[in-house]
């Protein structure tokens, strides 16, 4: 080939790239390859509309879609108390469970005496703290008054009655962290609570015999209902953790020590009770704002800032009235990408620095003319494939204003406004939140978002000076 040729369409080709790379057209690394017109000559636009947002907080009505226990598997309860949030308040998590002997009867052994050494109540630590770790947490266990029922679900403001005190502990959650040494074994991860002798003695004194309590699994229900397990308020007035717990771990367990005499031999053992799939158990959490900036916040009106705790928590309704200016002006469009975005915000002292954000925020709409609280369904919807993640929301450490380290959510929705302004669909309200469960019983879709409680975030709101939430919106003309 002829050289001159040759470096003559190697010129053309670097001009060629050259223009490309300098071009300010919106290019597939900024919104996706799939999103780019597949014509040459529709041109891209990019514009950003102004949202309206208002705080709310959850109410016990609004519980059994957003934040329901599951019986059943490995359920981690949440247990301890946070006594100031100056952002979002105080936290407390109370757990309610059963333990039950592995098999019936269950007896001690042939023995001529039996003497208590102790009784301890043993939870493994899933290794969650949301919190501070060195604050004192003091917590109380109690007898149950009534069976918790395995065949049910319940919500996180449940409630189960009980009277009799068993013990307490007050401690530290960094010491959830240590392994120790003890009778015949090793533990790793638990807290570890003594309870009181004379229930230590009323079950070293249960007979498996002769309809006794040890003699069956009805029996021993009727005399033992479960524990609650309850975190002092008054206790712990610098309290600022909730702690996780796996009640079904083999880490997790009642446990009475004992010595006994027979006629050849003095010897030590332990008796063991433990939760199983078939009983039951309940996590309540309570959540009290007064004196809260989120209380503050929650008066009618818009905000500019938005404070989202993962539930049972608080939500903002977010209304885009601008697409009715956007639907009037810019006529017969595609919508490559609807983007609703938010970035943290970080106040210095407010618990910023001990408290975690969301994991995932998640956002539906509600239809206001049925009265239905609906999810924005993807192109290809099906049941089956229904990721609520696939919306956006997932949570991304990004550089601040001032160069700090903040999270950011963002919400991709092109098919709901391409509704709005090619079919004149309703303009609804959107509803941002940070959900456990979100459950649609009509289109029976249920799926975990967060861990329970896990998360509070602080983010711009509509009318916010320093971080604006808006609408970006990516768009060709046709």
């Amino acid at each position: 080939m002829n050289r001159n040729k040759l470096a003559t369409g190697l010129t053309a080709i670097l001009i060629l790239f050259s223009f490309l790379y300098s071009c300010t057209k919106i290019r597939g690394t900024d919104i996706g390859s799939e999103l780019l017109p597949v014509v040459d000559n529709i041109y891209t636009f990019d514009t950003t509309l102004e949202v309206i947002t208002e705080n709310y907080i959850f109410t016990d009505s609004a519980l059994p879609r957003l934040a329901k226990t599951v019986n059943g598997g490995t359920p981690e309860m949440l247990m301890g108390y946070i006594s100031n949030d100056p952002q979002f308040g105080k936290s407390s998590g109370t757990m309610f469970f059963e333990m039950r002997p592995p098999v019936f009867p269950f007896p001690y052994e042939v023995i001529d005496s039996l003497y208590l050494d102790s009784v301890v109540l043993s939870m493994r630590w899933t290794g969650t703290t949301i919190g501070d770790t060195n604050h004192l947490q003091k917590v109380n266990v109690f007898r149950l008054d009534s069976l918790p029922n395995p065949d049910s679900a319940y919500y996180t403001n449940a409630a189960i009655p009980y009277t009799q005190f068993l013990g307490t502990k007050t401690f530290a959650p960094s010491i959830l962290n240590d392994s120790l040494f003890l009778f015949r074994q090793s533990v790793v991860n638990q807290l570890r609570i003594r309870l009181d002798d004379a229930f230590g003695n009323e079950l070293l004194g249960l007979d498996g015999r002769n309809g006794g309590p040890l003699s069956s699994d009805s029996a021993f229900k009727t005399f033992l209902k479960g524990f609650a397990v309850v975190p002092d308020l008054a206790g712990g007035p610098s309290a600022k953790a909730l702690m996780g717990f796996l009640i079904s771990d083999t880490g997790t367990y009642l446990r009475v020590y004992y010595r006994y005499d027979t006629a050849s031999k003095k010897d030590t053992a332990f008796k063991t009770f433990r939760y199983n799939v078939s009983t039951g158990f309940a996590n309540n959490i309570t959540r009290d704002y007064s004196g809260s900036q989120l209380a503050a916040a929650s008066a009618p009106g818009p905000d500019s800032v938005v404070y989202l705790q993962t539930s049972p928590g608080s939500y903002s309704i977010v209304r885009i009235e601008s697409l009715n200016g956007f639907r009037a002006l810019k006529g017969n469009v595609v919508i490559h990408r609807a983007e609703l975005s938010m970035q943290q915000m970080v106040s210095s002292g407010q618990g910023d620095d001990i408290f975690s954000t969301p994991g995932n925020l998640y956002i539906d709409y509600k239809d206001t003319v049925n009265n239905l609280q609906l999810p924005f369904l993807q192109d290809g919807f099906s049941l089956a494939t229904f990721v609520p993640a696939n919306l956006g929301g997932i949570r991304k450490f990004v550089p601040g204003p001032s160069g700090q380290i903040v999270s950011e959510y963002r919400f991709n929705i092109p098919s709901w406004v391409q509704g709005i302004v090619t079919r004149n669909n309703n303009i609804y309200p959107i509803y941002l939140y940070s959900p456990y469960i979100i459950r649609y019983s009509g289109l029976f879709i249920s799926s975990r978002v967060n861990p329970l409680a896990n998360g509070r975030v602080k983010v711009g709101g509509g009318t916010s000076k320093e971080r604006k939430m808006v609408m970006r919106i990516i768009y060709s003309k046709l």
